[in-house]
């Protein structure tokens, strides 16, 4: 016990350390505090556009004559919503750059999402500040301050050379023992964090949380391994932080860098706006072509329509929907090519993070909370799913010359959202915890002949 409170208040002696848990638990509050703020934004984004339109559909159904098919579809704005998990408040994702709610229309879909959707690629790449960020960038920087001068600070004080006389395990046991100290206190804080958002955000106490703060542990642990590693080369205190901070540069700045500016090389971030600007030429070019003709194109895909292609006058809104489909129909190889492009994408990912600690972490976090790009994109699938349902609700009305009553338009699709997370294990960080466990017991070994 005498031993527990002399390597506390040596801790807690530091003013560097004192700081640093102190910057770190405000920046972790911080953190949970901007994200709860944001979520709820969210959120009551989300309800807004549902509630405007309840409003519009009452409206519309108690007014004494619905308006024509063609007129209600172009103008109907059904709300869609990325069903977000709480845990996006404190791992943000792609729900900080993307639209979470949009309104969607019976319209051409490339230019409803990419024409309305563009967002600053940089950004995107810089990250959020959020719990994630805190976790994986802030937290390094607190294990190295709190660890990486305790053998030097031993020696400088002339005890190493005393503890080792009296036996030869003797001075790596109380490294270690001050170490194991130091990532008791750094995960109580760790968990302390969570347990906050639990309470701010409405975080539900499950298996979920657990595995939150588990995966948060093993990332904690993994850079006491990387100090301990530092400190088993016996240095003095300059050359131990320097070291600290090369290791963390490389892992959790550098190689995150370099990843997203090779990935930014190497594939068209520019697809999605392609594919809009392709979309809305072919469109406005419809307008001077043989309006027949595309209708009859439009029949290809619809063959149950060919017999209610006839329409007279100069325009008709069978014509003006048929056309918004086959300039959709026109860039699908684009919309294609870019989730080929995605995917690939997402599995070199999958390779490089595992050169990256902080970048493995991320992904981990980002897909447990249902924000990272794979469920972005389940998410545009689930609005390509619903805009064919809401098409095809149109259609019969529009072809056969019906028009809507009430009950129809109460009958109007409905989006339902579909959860988007994932749960990978975390495999890859428990062998690269394991490697460095067999390192660091080999290094120590060595450290108490010395």
């Amino acid at each position: 016990m005498s031993v527990f409170k002399f390597e506390l208040r040596r801790m807690f002696s530091g003013k560097a350390n004192n700081l640093s848990l102190l910057v770190f638990l405000l920046s972790g509050l911080l953190a949970v505090y901007l994200g709860a703020f944001n979520y709820d934004k969210q959120m009551q984004d989300q309800q807004n556009t549902a509630l405007l339109f309840d409003k519009e559909k009452e409206q519309i159904s108690g007014a004494a004559q619905i308006p024509e098919v063609g007129s209600l579809a172009y103008y109907a704005s059904v709300p869609t919503q990325w069903q977000l998990s709480p845990w996006a408040a404190l791992f943000s994702g792609q729900s900080q750059y993307r639209l979470t709610a949009m309104r969607l229309q019976a319209l051409a879909l490339q230019g409803q999402i990419y024409g309305r959707e563009l967002i600053n690629p940089a950004r995107s790449r810089a990250g959020g500040f959020d719990l994630g960020f805190v976790l994986a960038y802030l937290l390094p920087i607190l294990v190295g301050i709190v660890t990486v001068s305790l053998l030097s600070e031993e020696r400088q004080s002339g005890r190493w050379r005393m503890l080792n006389a009296l036996s030869a395990h003797t001075g790596a046991r109380l490294i270690i023992r001050a170490l194991l100290l130091r990532f008791a206190l750094v995960a109580l804080l760790v968990c302390l964090l969570f347990v906050v958002a639990a309470v701010v955000v409405g975080l539900p106490l499950d298996g979920l949380f657990v595995a939150f703060i588990g995966i948060s542990l093993l990332y904690c642990l993994l850079w006491f391994l990387i100090a301990g590693l530092i400190i088993s080369l016996n240095r003095d205190s300059l050359y131990n932080n320097l070291a600290f901070l090369s290791v963390w540069l490389l892992l959790a700045v550098l190689l995150p860098g370099l990843v997203h500016l090779q990935q930014g090389r190497s594939f068209d971030a520019q697809l999605p706006l392609k594919a809009a600007v392709e979309q809305r030429l072919v469109m406005n070019n419809g307008w001077d072509q043989d309006m027949h003709q595309a209708l009859v194109d439009f029949a290809e895909h619809y063959p149950q329509f060919t017999e209610q292609l006839d329409f007279s006058g100069r325009f008709h809104w069978k014509w003006y929907f048929a056309m918004q489909h086959l300039s959709d129909q026109a860039v699908e190889d684009k919309w294609q090519a870019y989730l080929m492009e995605h995917q690939a994408r997402d599995r070199q990912l999958d390779k490089i993070s595992l050169l990256s600690p902080s970048l493995l972490l991320q992904r981990y976090l980002y897909a447990m909370a249902g924000t990272d790009s794979q469920a972005y994109f389940a998410y545009l699938e689930q609005i390509r799913d619903f805009h064919r349902q809401l098409r095809e609700f149109v259609y019969p009305y529009l072809f056969a010359d019906r028009q809507m009553d009430a009950d129809d338009f109460n009958a109007f699709p409905a989006f339902v959202a579909k959860p988007t997370a994932q749960y990978p294990l975390p495999l890859a960080l428990v062998l690269l915890l394991a490697g460095l466990g067999v390192l660091l017991t080999w290094r120590f070994n060595r450290l108490a002949k010395v």
